[in-house]
């Protein structure tokens, strides 16, 4: 566009005297907004300020006045199940045990690769490798009163962070047992949402790397709507000198490189695939807790062949959930909660979208869908 040459420099213009100049009247604007947005942010009845924001964490019933979860209530659960929702209305200290366990296991079984993992366990329960540690579930204002135990054969001092717990280290300064000691703690639980936990003594890197990790979910005080299928997937990441059969060891230089040699769900390629994958039919609702453990990887949780219904970012079941989204990030440390729903029989493919993860490392899991067809919803129509 050309401009006409008298418009390329500013024009003095006289005005009477007693009336505002245009510059005053734009700096008087400029000062009224300034003041508007500090109301907005920083002053009392502020609309984007703290002052609007609603306390997030409940009133506390001093631990005093609290009973212990019923007897038959079900705080523990082994990926990829879930513990029942308790189904309280009111808070209560709810009491769980752990042993750390320290042994050689099939991180791909298919091929033979076995790997010394590190983890957790409810004591006792051999069946399991500990990668990833059972599924906690509580309610927001319950105390948790963890109690872990290092068995006398494990080699070095462990620990646990728990993301829900507010206290030092979340409770890893005060969970440190070397091998033959035991440790309790007392946590509140503040904020509903599902969140990980983890070892975090010395070389944290390495101890995470090594599957000492899980996920702890708080429901809120109102709980979540009812569905058909519940399920827990922990995405996590090896490290190692070798992907050949036979046992392997950590390369220490690819977990600070950030290059793993396998990236999973729940501990061990195909955990979540063939005869172990997940079935739901036509029609049903299923919701996801997931956790991305990293050590390092952002993951992109995507369902192929599906959506997820209902997205809480960065598991916060505090808001409003997202609807129909395709894909969602969970940062190392953090996680989500998703749902899908079986529209047409199918298996859906859980993968991080990251897509040399899944067909180069191994994070792929299913779920199969079974049921009536839909054409409404889809139908082949001809091939060639």
């Amino acid at each position: 566009m050309r401009y006409p040459s008298h418009a390329a420099t500013p024009r003095s213009v006289p005005h009477r005297a007693g009336t505002p100049s245009r510059h005053r009247l734009v700096r008087f604007a400029a000062f009224a907004f300034a003041s508007l947005l500090l109301l907005t942010f920083t002053g009392s009845g502020a609309v984007l300020g703290a002052s609007a924001l609603e306390d997030a964490t409940p009133d506390l019933v001093p631990k005093a006045e609290l009973a212990l979860a019923p007897d038959d209530e079900i705080n523990v659960s082994v990926a990829p199940g879930v513990p029942p929702p308790s189904g309280r209305s009111e808070p209560a200290i709810v009491e769980v045990e752990f042993e750390i366990v320290e042994h050689v296991t099939a991180i791909d079984p298919a091929s033979g690769v076995e790997y010394e993992t590190w983890g957790y366990r409810v004591p006792g329960d051999e069946t399991v490798s500990g990668t990833p540690g059972p599924m906690i579930r509580a309610r927001v204002g319950d105390v948790l009163r963890f109690t872990i135990h290092n068995p006398e054969g494990n080699s070095m001092p462990h620990n646990v962070d728990f993301h829900a717990v507010t206290g030092q280290g979340g409770g890893a300064a005060n969970t440190t047992v070397a091998p033959g000691m035991t440790a309790v703690i007392e946590a509140r639980l503040l904020y509903p949402g599902m969140f990980m936990y983890h070892c975090a003594m010395s070389d944290v890197p390495e101890h995470i790397s090594r599957g000492m990790y899980g996920g702890i979910l708080v429901d809120p005080a109102e709980p979540l709507p009812a569905v058909d299928h519940e399920w827990y997937i922990v995405q996590s990441e090896f490290y190692t000198t070798s992907t050949e059969p036979g046992l392997v060891e950590t390369d220490r230089a690819a977990i600070t490189a950030e290059h793993p040699t396998m990236v999973v769900f729940n501990g061990a390629k195909g955990a979540l695939s063939g005869a172990n994958a997940p079935v739901m039919q036509v029609g049903e609702r299923a919701r996801i807790y997931f956790v991305n453990a990293g050590l390092n990887l952002i993951s992109s949780f995507h369902p192929i062949g599906s959506h997820w219904d209902v997205v809480y970012p960065e598991a916060a079941l505090s808001g409003e959930p997202l609807r129909g989204s395709q894909t969602t990030l969970v940062p190392a440390g953090g996680g989500t909660v998703v749902e899908l729903v079986g529209q047409v029989p199918s298996t859906i493919i859980l993968v991080d979208h990251a897509l040399a993860r899944t067909f180069d490392k191994g994070a792929l899991g299913m779920v199969m869908v079974q049921g009536e067809e839909d054409p409404e919803i889809f139908e082949a129509i001809s091939v060639g």
